[in-house]
Formats: C-alpha cells, sequence, structure tokens
C-alpha cells in the first residue's frame, strides 16, 4: 500500500505517518521544507520525500505519482482564538489533486482522503452548545472545507472525508466513536490518525462516505 501526504509536517498528518510506518505502509510526503521535517532519521529513511509545495499543481503530481491512496491532511492552524497561515491551503490542495487525477488520466486513481471538519455541511454533528464557537471562530476555515469537499464530491474518483470534532493533541485511545454522522465533543489527532489507517486505508472501509469521528 502506497499513501501520499498532504500535510504530513504536523498534527494529523503527522500522527498517520508515524503510525502507517510502524505498519510497513510505502509514504511519501511533499514538503516546502524536507529538512524541517518533524521524524527521526530512521523514520526518514522510509518516507519518500518531494520537496514541493501543495499550492503548486506539478508538486502535487509529482507527490502523488503511483499512489494508491492521496491523504489530505492541510488546513489553517488555529493559535489561541485566532487563524494563522495558509487559510484556505485545503481547498487549492485538493482542487489540484482534482486535477492532476483527471488530467493525467492515471489507470487507477488514487482514492482521495481528506481531513475536513464536523460541523462543515451540517450542524447535526456538533453538539449543541459548540454550534456558537464553530459559527464564529471556524466559519471561514469551514468554507475553504466545504469547497474542498465539494469538488472531491464531484470529481467522480473515489474517496473519504472524515469530519474529527474538536481536534486536541492527545494520547492515542483507540476508543473512539467513528462513523456517518458521529456527534462528540472532541477527538486526539492521534486516535483520528489511527481511524484513517486502520480502517480507511488497511481496511479499505469508508469509500465515497463521509464518517464523522469524536469520543
Amino acid at each position: 500500500m502506497r499513501v501520499a501526504v498532504l500535510g504530513a509536517s504536523r498534527n494529523t498528518g503527522k500522527a498517520f505517518v508515524e503510525q502507517a510506518l510502524e505498519k510497513d505502509v510505502q509514504i511519501t510526503v511533499l514538503a516546502r521544507t524536507p529538512e524541517k521535517l518533524p521524524f527521526t532519521a530512521e523514520q526518514l529513511s522510509k518516507i519518500r520525500v518531494i520537496k514541493g509545495d501543495a499550492l503548486v499543481k506539478e508538486d502535487v503530481a509529482r507527490a502523488i505519482e503511483g499512489a494508491d491512496i492521496a491523504l489530505c491532511s492541510l488546513g489553517a492552524k488555529i493559535e489561541g482564538m485566532r487563524l494563522a497561515g495558509d487559510l484556505g491551503v485545503e481547498e487549492t490542495g485538493i482542487r489540484h489533486l482534482v486535477e492532476t487525477m483527471k488530467e493525467t488520466n492515471m489507470p487507477t486513481a488514487p482514492r482521495l482522503i481528506m481531513v475536513s471538519s464536523t460541523g462543515v455541511t451540517t450542524n447535526h454533528d456538533v453538539p449543541f452548545v459548540l454550534r456558537p464557537i464553530y459559527s464564529l471562530l471556524l466559519a471561514k476555515p469551514h468554507q475553504h472545507k466545504k469547497v474542498a469537499e465539494a469538488a472531491i464530491k464531484d470529481s467522480g474518483l473515489p474517496y473519504t472525508i472524515v469530519r474529527p470534532a474538536l481536534l486536541t493533541s492527545g494520547e492515542l485511545t483507540k476508543t473512539y466513536r467513528a462513523d456517518v454522522g458521529v456527534c462528540g465533543y472532541r477527538v486526539s489527532r492521534n486516535d483520528v490518525a489511527h481511524f484513517i489507517l486502520e480502517q480507511c486505508v488497511l481496511e479499505n472501509k469508508f469509500i465515497n462516505a463521509s464518517p464523522s469521528i469524536a469520543y
């Protein structure tokens, strides 16, 4: 199994790479500054690193060459109560992934897996008390995630859109709930990575579906 990862330098993407390497999954990562990747020398020896930017379509095309799955874990950073860096990067990254796959007429297109969020297209998977926070703090990033999700669904390509609750830096518990429509308050990035690896990649579940994940 060969997985190309956009957004491997931090958060859920980083956790996915670390866990996937333990399962001997072949990993390619796209990185602007490969020397800053947060992996050990041993881990890097097992990773195919492509120097480039998700905002450049030609770089994205090089990264997904030969991949069975393309995982997009891009998104704006939230620092305290403000957004920081690359707002809308997931929208551009997904557009480049979709366009590349269609333009090159790949014999077997990689399945797209996107890390999105609960509350992007409906509030049924968001607890009532959190809905004001989502509508205020997350309105702008969710606009870009909504466009990215629509591009995936309209592409005709196989996909899985993973919608985590509010993300934390907590430990791997493996005791999360994950299914279409799951509603919850929070979930760790380690557990989201575990779900993507174990169920979406290795077990090939949730094809053309949008499962939510929370505790």
